[in-house]
């Protein structure tokens, strides 16, 4: 399992992301999403995303790595009238912590304990995802660490997959059919962007351009926002791909 304290120098993020800009059907999803178990050492990963499509009708997109007889339990006994994982996570802006939900209910215990039973791991985390256009999504992990591990992990993992819940939302409406916008950088973003691209550091490229270290990096930050890029190298890739570095004006 792996662990690491920046995005720079870190290349399993950087592919996975990148695999995900490129998957160009439905059907990998599924693989993409046991290779995030193999990664992160989790017991499951799930997708729920509504609004995805422009056809009217269009019920929600499930992705997950549960057991069809846990999908199956899950649907007969209408838990998701209780799951707070959903119930409140799809109203939410910021990931939460399972450890926070209110397990007072009997119905939330039950719900909590059956999925136990079928493996699904005793801590988890959702991160919501909102679009620009009324959809939304819902990633959810589960793992099951210690309550020492968990303290240090789910830093990691709150980490990772807020980058990660955000491109596999993007990725899935753009395989659903929706036009995704692109992004605009100013000027000096594209030359910070350019010379990093040439191998330059931030310090090299304020000489440069005559501008400070500081300012650099601030330009190089709000680029990757712009971008939703993990980290310099990614923004650059995104960036060369959207044809976004092909001249200053």
């Amino acid at each position: 399992m792996r662990r690491r304290d920046r995005h720079d120098d870190d290349p399993e993020l950087f592919e996975l992301l990148a695999n995900l800009e490129e998957i160009a059907e439905t059907t990998r999803i599924p693989a993409l999403l046991c290779r995030l178990l193999e990664i992160y050492g989790l017991k499951s990963v799930a997708y729920l995303g509504s609004g995805l499509s422009a056809q009217p009708g269009q019920g929600p997109y499930l992705a997950v790595t549960y057991s069809d007889d846990w999908v199956d339990h899950y649907k007969a006994q209408r838990f998701v009238d209780v799951d707070p994982a959903v119930q409140i996570g799809m109203r939410r802006m910021l990931p939460i912590d399972w450890d926070t939900f209110d397990r007072r209910d009997k119905n939330v215990r039950r719900l909590f304990g059956e999925a136990a039973e079928f493996g699904l791991g005793r801590r988890g985390i959702s991160l919501p995802v909102h679009g620009q256009h009324g959809d939304r999504a819902l990633v959810s992990i589960t793992s099951d660490a210690s309550d020492r591990d968990w303290r240090h992990l789910r830093l990691y993992y709150m980490r990772d997959f807020q980058m990660l819940a955000l491109h596999m939302h993007q990725a899935i409406l753009r395989l659903e059919g929706q036009r995704m916008e692109t992004a605009s950088l100013s000027p000096r973003e594209r030359e910070c962007l350019l010379w990093v691209a040439e191998g330059k550091t931030a310090w090299e490229t304020a000489i440069i351009l005559g501008l400070s270290e500081h300012t650099v990096r601030c330009y190089l930050e709000s680029a990757r926002h712009k971008l939703g890029a993990a980290n310099n190298t990614h923004a650059v890739n995104k960036a060369g791909k959207a044809s976004l570095l092909s001249q200053i004006p």
